[in-house]
C-alpha cells in the first residue's frame, strides 16, 4: 500500500481540446502532412500554460517558428494593416508615409532577428518564438536576409503609391469594414474561421482583398478567397454577385479578381463541409475534437514537404 510520501505527483492535466474550427490553413496542413497537422492542432494545444507538460510546451514553441519567407509575409501584412487602420487619413505625401511605415516595420524585424539569432526565449504570448533558419542552423547569406527586409519595404512603398491606396483614402467614413481575425461563423453548425485582409464597400460592390506574397500564381487562390465570400454573405451582404474578391501581390502590384455565382457559393460550402468531415474522421471523439496519439497520424510520403516544417525536431522521421 502506498503511503502519501510514496504516491507520485500526478502530471499536470492537459487542457481539453478546443472546439473544432475549420480554416483554409488547417485544410492545407491536413493535406500536406498528417503528423504536422497533429502537432499543430493537438500536440501543441495548451503549450502556453506554465503547468503544461514540457513536450507540449516545446511543440507550442516550435509551432511559432517562422521561415524567412513566412516572416516576410507576416510583416507585409502587419505594415499594410497598420496603414489602413491608423493612417488612412494621414495627409502626408505617399512617399513620406511609406518611408515612415517601412522604417517602423524594419525596426520590428531587426529586433526579432536579433532575438532569434541570440536564441532569446520568447514569452508564450508572443506570436513568434524565433526563425526557422536559426532554430535548425540553416546557413543563409546575409544578402538573403536583407532581401527579406527589402521586400517588406518595397511592398509598403508600392502600396502607398498604388491606385488602391488612393481609392481607399477617397472612400466615405465607415466604408472600410472592421475585421476581427478571431471571430468565426457557422456553416450547418460547423465553426469556420476565414477573413480577408481588407474589406470595404465601394460603388455598390463589396470588395475583399487578400495580400499574397508567396510564389503561387494568384489565380490559384480563388477557392481560398471563396471562403471569405462565405463570411461576407453572413455578415455584410446577401448577394454573391455584389462581391469582388481580389488576391493582390503588394510587392509587384499584380492582382487577380474573382467573382462568384450562387452555384459557386454552394460548391464552396460543400468543399468546407467535406474537408471538415475528412479531418474529423480519424478522431477518437469527433464531438469533443479529441484526437488519438500522434502515431495514428502518418508522416507525409513527400520529403519535400518537410523543408519548411517547424516540427522537424520532434518528428520521428527526422528526430533520431
Amino acid at each position: 500500500m502506498n503511503t502519501p510520501a510514496d504516491t507520485p505527483t500526478p502530471a499536470p492535466a492537459r487542457p481539453a481540446a478546443p472546439p473544432f474550427v475549420w480554416s483554409f490553413a488547417r485544410h492545407e496542413t491536413f493535406q500536406t502532412c498528417l503528423r504536422r497537422y497533429w502537432y499543430s492542432y493537438y500536440g501543441a494545444w495548451g503549450g502556453w500554460r506554465a503547468d503544461a507538460p514540457a513536450t507540449v510546451r516545446e511543440l507550442y514553441r516550435l509551432k511559432r517558428l517562422f521561415t524567412r519567407q513566412q516572416w516576410t509575409g507576416r510583416h507585409i501584412h502587419q505594415a499594410l494593416d497598420r496603414l489602413v487602420t491608423h493612417h488612412i487619413a494621414d495627409p502626408a505625401p505617399p512617399a513620406e508615409l511609406a518611408a515612415r511605415a517601412a522604417s517602423r516595420e524594419l525596426d520590428f524585424m531587426r529586433d526579432e532577428f536579433r532575438d532569434s539569432r541570440a536564441e532569446a526565449v520568447q514569452p508564450p504570448q508572443a506570436a513568434m518564438s524565433g526563425l526557422f533558419e536559426h532554430e535548425y542552423r540553416i546557413d543563409v547569406p546575409l544578402l538573403e536576409w536583407k532581401a527579406a527586409a527589402d521586400r517588406v519595404a518595397a511592398a509598403v512603398t508600392a502600396f502607398c503609391a498604388s491606385l488602391l491606396w488612393q481609392r481607399l483614402r477617397a472612400l466615405p467614413e465607415g466604408a472600410i469594414l472592421p475585421i476581427d481575425r478571431k471571430t468565426t461563423f457557422e456553416i450547418d453548425g460547423l465553426a469556420v474561421r476565414a477573413h480577408p485582409d481588407l474589406a470595404f464597400r465601394d460603388g455598390g460592390h463589396l470588395c475583399l482583398y487578400d495580400w499574397k506574397s508567396d510564389r503561387l500564381p494568384l489565380a490559384e487562390h480563388r477557392l481560398e478567397l471563396g471562403t471569405y465570400l462565405l463570411l461576407a454573405l453572413g455578415r455584410w451582404t446577401e448577394d454573391p454577385a455584389a462581391v469582388r474578391a481580389t488576391a493582390c501581390n503588394p510587392v509587384t502590384g499584380e492582382t487577380a479578381e474573382f467573382t462568384y455565382t450562387a452555384e459557386d457559393v454552394e460548391d464552396i460550402r460543400s468543399f468546407v463541409r467535406d474537408s471538415a468531415e475528412e479531418m474529423l474522421f480519424p478522431l477518437e471523439d469527433p464531438a469533443h475534437n479529441l484526437a488519438p496519439t500522434p502515431d495514428s497520424f502518418d508522416c507525409t510520403a513527400d520529403p519535400a514537404s518537410c523543408t519548411d516544417c517547424p516540427f522537424l525536431r520532434a518528428c520521428p522521421r527526422w528526430h533520431r
